[in-house]
C-alpha cells in the first residue's frame, strides 16, 4: 500500500518538477532511447529465467507476504539485476550519443560548433533519464525485499 502511495507521489513530483501536466513530458520522450535501455533489461530477465521473480517483487511490494524466503531472494536479485543493467545501458547510450555528436562536428574553432555540442549533450542526457526513472521506481522494491530478507534470516 505504501509503495502505491510512493509511486503516485513520485509521478506527481516529477510532473510538478517539469512544470505541470503530461504535455510537458513530450520533450523528454524518445522511443529509441527508452527501448535501448529497456530491451536489455527484459532480455536479461528472460534469458536468466528471472522474469517471474521480477514480477513477484511487485506483488510483494503491494502486500503479498505468503511466499517462502527463497522467493524473496530471487525477486531481490532480479530487481538488483535490472537496476544494474539499466544503469549500464543508460550510460552506454550517453557515451554513444556524445561520441557521435563530437565526431559529427567539422570545425571546432567556431562558437557554432560548441552550440551544436551543447544541444546534442542535452539529447544524449535523455539516455541517463530513463535509468534514473527505473531506479526511482525499483529502488524502494530493492530495499523492501532486502529488509524482509534480513528479518527472516537467523543469526
Amino acid at each position: 500500500m505504501f509503495y502505491a502511495i510512493y509511486l503516485l507521489g513520485i509521478i506527481f513530483w516529477i510532473l510538478r518538477g517539469i512544470g505541470g501536466g503530461f504535455g510537458n513530458l513530450i520533450p523528454f520522450m524518445d522511443g529509441f532511447t527508452f527501448m535501448f535501455v529497456l530491451f536489455p533489461c527484459v532480455l536479461l530477465l528472460l534469458c536468466t529465467g528471472s522474469l517471474k521473480a521480477f514480477g513477484r517483487a511487485f506483488l510483494f511490494a503491494f502486500g503479498r507476504k505468503d511466499a517462502p524466503p527463497v522467493s524473496y531472494e530471487e525477486s531481490f536479485l532480479a530487481v538488483k539485476m535490472v537496476l544494474v543493467i539499466s544503469a549500464v545501458f543508460g550510460f552506454l547510450g550517453f557515451i554513444l550519443g556524445m561520441s557521435a555528436s563530437i565526431r559529427s562536428v567539422e570545425d571546432f574553432s567556431s562558437i557554432d560548433s560548441l552550440g551544436w555540442i551543447i544541444r546534442d549533450l542535452l539529447v544524449s542526457m535523455i539516455s541517463l533519464l530513463y535509468p534514473l526513472l527505473i531506479w526511482s521506481i525499483l529502488l524502494p522494491l530493492c530495499f523492501m525485499l532486502r529488509k524482509y530478507l534480513h528479518q527472516k534470516k537467523p543469526f
